[in-house]
C-alpha cells in the first residue's frame, strides 16, 4: 500500500471523527475487518489505528477493540491525560489501579441498571447525597477507626468539590490558610478565587515542620491548616503517627 493512500485512510477516519459522522463510544472495525475491507496488510491496518491513537482520536482496550475518542474539548482545555504505557507507574494523576477493574466497573453498572430504585437516579439528588449512601460511607469508615453519624456524612463529586464546600462553609475571604510549602496546585487555585491567604509551612524530609508551624500560628491568625497526612501532592511523603497526633 503507498504511503499516500495509507495517509488517505488516515485522514478520512480523522474527518469522519472530528465531523461527528462518528461521533465518540463508536467500535470500529477490527484490525482484520479493515484489513479485508480495504485490501489491506494485516499490519498496514494496525499501523491506521495506531496513527489515530497518537492524534487522540481513538482508544483501544485489549480483547473489546478500538472506540473513538471524545473531542469536543478545544485544545488546552479539560486534563490532558496520556497512554500509560504498561507496566509504568504514571505519577501525574491519582489513577485507579485495582487488577480486572474495567470489568469490575462493568458489573457495577449492569448491577446498577437492573436495579429497582434506578427511577430515582434521574432525579435531582440532595446535595449531601442520599441518606443511605451516606449510611454505607459511615460504615466503611467505621471500620477505619472513624465513627460519625451518617447525617454528618456529605458525598461529594471528587476532592476538589469537597474541598470547595469545606472552604466556602468554614472560612470567609481574607482568612489565613497554612499549607506546605509545596502543597496542591488544585488547592491554590481554588485559594485565589476565594480570596484566601496562603502561609507556607516549611517542609522536613517526612513531613511538614511543625515547630515552624507553632511558630506560624504565635504571629498570624491562622484559621485553618490544609495538610496531606498520606502519600502528599507532590512530595510524597507519609506522615508518622506521632506527627498526625502533634
Amino acid at each position: 500500500m503507498s504511503r499516500s493512500r495509507y495517509k488517505l485512510l488516515v485522514d478520512a477516519f480523522a474527518d469522519d471523527i472530528r465531523s461527528g459522522r462518528l461521533p465518540p463510544g463508536t467500535r470500529l472495525p477490527t484490525h482484520r475487518q479493515l484489513a479485508a475491507s480495504e485490501g489491506l496488510a494485516l499490519v498496514t491496518a494496525s499501523r491506521v489505528y495506531a496513527e489515530l491513537e497518537a492524534m487522540g482520536l481513538v482508544s483501544g482496550e485489549t480483547g473489546r477493540g478500538t472506540f473513538v475518542r471524545e473531542t469536543s474539548l478545544p485544545p488546552g482545555h479539560g486534563i490532558d491525560q496520556p497512554d500509560v504505557i504498561a507496566g509504568m507507574l504514571d505519577l501525574n494523576y491519582n489513577y485507579p489501579s485495582l487488577p480486572g477493574q474495567a470489568e469490575l466497573l462493568r458489573t457495577a453498572l449492569r448491577q446498577l441498571a437492573l436495579s429497582g430504585d434506578l427511577e430515582s437516579l434521574l432525579r435531582y439528588q440532595p446535595h449531601g447525597g442520599r441518606l443511605h449512601e451516606r449510611a454505607s460511607v459511615a460504615r466503611h469508615l467505621a471500620r477505619s477507626g472513624l465513627n460519625v453519624p451518617a447525617e454528618q456524612v456529605l458525598i461529594v463529586n471528587g476532592a476538589q468539590h469537597g474541598l470547595s464546600v469545606v472552604l466556602m462553609a468554614l472560612l470567609q475571604p481574607g482568612d489565613v490558610i497554612a499549607v506546605d510549602a509545596l502543597t496542591y496546585p488544585g488547592f491554590k487555585a481554588l485559594a485565589l478565587a476565594l480570596h484566601l491567604e496562603l502561609l507556607p509551612i516549611p517542609s522536613t524530609e517526612s513531613g511538614p515542620d511543625l515547630d515552624a508551624l507553632a511558630r506560624l500560628c504565635r504571629r498570624r491568625s491562622v484559621r485553618a491548616v490544609y495538610s496531606m497526612p498520606t502519600l502528599h501532592n507532590p512530595l510524597g511523603w507519609v506522615m508518622s503517627l506521632e506527627q498526625r497526633q502533634h
